[in-house]
């Protein structure tokens, strides 16, 4: 799960772009303050840390670690971070 939330993430990101299937979505939320904005997909570390956050709280909620928690929604940033920099569709 540690690398499906990543690359959900990165392709959900990547379908914002003008043209794409998401572009209206981004087209809503892009008026919405950068607080709100950004981990709702406008920003893809924002995005895959609010994505892992709900889904490890969500798979784990009667055997909630608060360390497991954390690195879970690190590793979910960093691998993020580095499938946008291999891929670098941009």
């Amino acid at each position: 799960m540690i690398v499906k939330v990543p690359v959900i993430c990165y392709v959900i990101v990547i379908l914002m772009n003008p043209g794409m299937i998401f572009y209206p979505y981004y087209k809503l939320i892009d008026k919405l303050p950068d607080v709100i904005f950004k981990p709702l997909g406008g920003c893809l570390m924002c995005f895959t840390g609010q994505c892992a956050m709900w889904t490890y709280l969500i798979t784990h909620f009667y055997s909630y670690n608060f360390f497991d928690h954390a690195f879970f929604i690190s590793a979910c940033i960093g691998l993020g971070m580095l499938i946008d920099k291999i891929i670098d569709y941009e």
